[in-house]
């Protein structure tokens, strides 16, 4: 009987799968949620810059400031379409100025504070930190390793929560 349970849940998953992979998810979660926590926890081995396994908010900070940087591709001081790709350029065209700003997840309006088009160096630097914030549990400006395995295991604790038919 265990195993014809296992074996349903197994296609459900299969079919459950397909489908959400067809559907847009939402921003913070879905199919990409793992994907994304890699990402993270990887950004924040970037951030660390003196390799003693604890990323300060001054690390993140500069991390930030070389990422603008290399973004600014004309040196204006802005991140803005002049600052895309070729391609992305032309997509944004193909698409229309106005829709290109209502989708904008991933352009500019996410971190432009005062609706110029453009992002400046500060708001940049100063734009939502969730996942700091989400991690720096002791608000001590730092994400410690201690903290870090706090985090990952929290998250096998909500995973084990939601596999209840492995028991």
């Amino acid at each position: 009987m265990k195993t014809f349970l296992l074996m349903t849940a197994a296609v459900g998953a299969l079919v459950l799968s397909g489908v959400a992979e067809a559907q847009p998810g939402p921003r913070g979660g879905g199919e990409r949620a793992p994907q994304r926590a890699a990402m993270a926890i990887a950004m924040l081995g970037a951030a660390d810059l003196n390799g003693d396994n604890t990323v300060t908010r001054a690390e993140v900070e500069q991390l930030r400031r070389e990422e603008f940087s290399w973004r600014d591709r004309n040196g204006d001081g802005f991140l803005d379409r002049a600052d895309a790709s070729p391609t992305a350029q032309r997509i944004a065209e193909l698409r229309g100025a106005d829709e290109g700003r209502r989708r904008g997840r991933r352009g500019p309006g996410r971190l432009d504070a005062d609706g110029d088009q453009r992002v400046s160096l500060d708001e940049f630097l100063t734009g939502p930190d969730r996942i700091f914030e989400r991690l720096d549990t002791n608000g001590d400006a730092a994400i410690s390793a201690d903290e870090l395995d706090a985090m990952l295991e929290a998250r096998q604790g909500r995973r084990a929560q939601r596999l209840w038919w492995r028991d």
